[in-house]
């Protein structure tokens, strides 16, 4: 139906990719992702890697085994640094990586096949250039013979080099992929970025458990165990530290995910609309409403999803708090201190309250007309 559509006047802009592409709330939104990406990325190693299983005790781990260090320099991997500082560098070297591997992707076949094949030879040379002239030197002088310690040792820098950089790019995989998917329009690359994040969050969480834990020995000392029920509540009164840790990895990774799937979504409805709707301006008026509404919705839904969830996984120590204050009885200090709401089921009946008492009050608060006048507030401003 939208090709039978007659423009009724052309404007300056239009919904052409190569406009679009550069409209604020497209670049607003691929910024946004990237921001969330990153805080995401930096919130999951403070939490579980840096200090536990972070890169630079691998490289010492590899140093110490091989008797040499690794040639790559200590300010590239941040082992001169300390805590999540060890990060910083490869975080760039990351976002540096995957922003290449998103402007190649909008090359032409042609010339992504000639980088390809560059960087296929040039591995091949690093790798093996020095070894082939000296084995052939070898081969001139001494005629045919085996391979000479010497000439070994010449494979060693370029091992030792490409096994740290897939050491790092092994940790840099979420940042990789999903720099490449929001600024490359990739959604295969959101998605690794977000499932390698939930790959490792469920692992760490597996090998963690006490049994298994006590089972890896040494190795299972060095991971990261958080006492994310039993600990006392420091954010707000409602929930600790862990657990606002685990909240706003959550709420960032739906930032991240949002932010960067509408660009794409928006983009193609876009590229998907006939040529004779691309200039027509209520078309154009059209997608700047969508794009203003889903920012709105990014901020404001994300931001309520933070303080109720937060609200929710404390909301017994505010049931207790009030009847305590109501009653001045000791009854509500005795039950906070029940194991019922220590243990994880504890807080699953504390969500399961919050939600019935909110699922009560719509039938005294219309919740929908409150945020129909919201909305058409500020589409007025508009």
């Amino acid at each position: 139906m939208a090709g039978e559509v007659t423009p009724q006047a052309e404007g300056a802009r239009s919904l052409h990719l190569r406009q679009l592409r550069v409209q604020w709330q497209i670049v607003t939104l691929q910024v946004l992702a990237t921001l969330a990406l990153v805080w995401m990325y930096l919130e999951v190693v403070s939490t579980y890697v840096v200090g536990s299983i972070d890169h630079t005790q691998l490289f010492d781990t590899i140093e110490k085994g091989i008797g040499t260090e690794l040639p790559i320099a200590d300010w590239l991997t941040g082992s001169s640094s300390d805590g999540l500082a060890r990060f910083y560098v490869p975080l760039g070297l990351g976002l540096g990586l995957g922003g290449a591997m998103a402007i190649l992707a909008f090359q032409t076949p042609k010339f992504q096949q000639r980088v390809k094949l560059g960087f296929i030879l040039t591995m091949i040379v690093l790798l093996a250039g020095r070894f082939t002239l000296g084995y052939v030197w070898q081969l001139i002088d001494d005629g045919w013979s085996a391979p000479g310690n010497d000439v070994l040792q010449l494979l060693e820098w370029p091992l030792l080099m490409m096994l740290s950089f897939i050491i790092l790019t092994f940790y840099l995989l979420p940042i990789i992929t999903g720099t490449r998917g929001i600024w490359g329009l990739s959604r295969r690359g959101v998605a690794w970025a977000i499932g390698f994040t939930l790959l490792f969050l469920g692992i760490h969480a597996i090998l963690t458990f006490p049994l298994i834990r006590s089972q890896l020995g040494s190795y299972g000392a060095q991971l990261t165990t958080l006492e994310i029920i039993v600990s006392e509540p420091t954010v707000f009164g409602l929930v600790t530290e862990e657990q606002f840790s685990l909240i706003l990895i959550a709420c960032l990774m739906m930032v991240f995910q949002e932010s960067a799937f509408g660009v794409i979504r928006q983009l193609e409805y876009a590229y998907r609309l006939p040529e004779s709707c691309k200039r027509d301006p209520e078309y154009v008026a059209q997608m700047d409403n969508l794009l203003n509404g889903h920012i709105r919705h990014t901020a404001v839904f994300l931001s309520l999803t933070v303080v109720t969830t937060t609200v929710a996984l404390g909301f017994h120590s505010v049931l207790l708090d009030w009847v305590e204050g109501i009653t001045g009885s000791q009854w509500a200090s005795q039950v906070s201190e029940s194991i019922e709401l220590t243990l994880t089921y504890g807080l699953v009946i504390s969500a399961l309250l919050f939600l019935g008492i909110m699922a009560l009050m719509r039938f005294v608060v219309p919740w929908q007309r409150v945020w129909g006048l919201v909305e058409s507030t500020f589409s007025s401003r508009d």
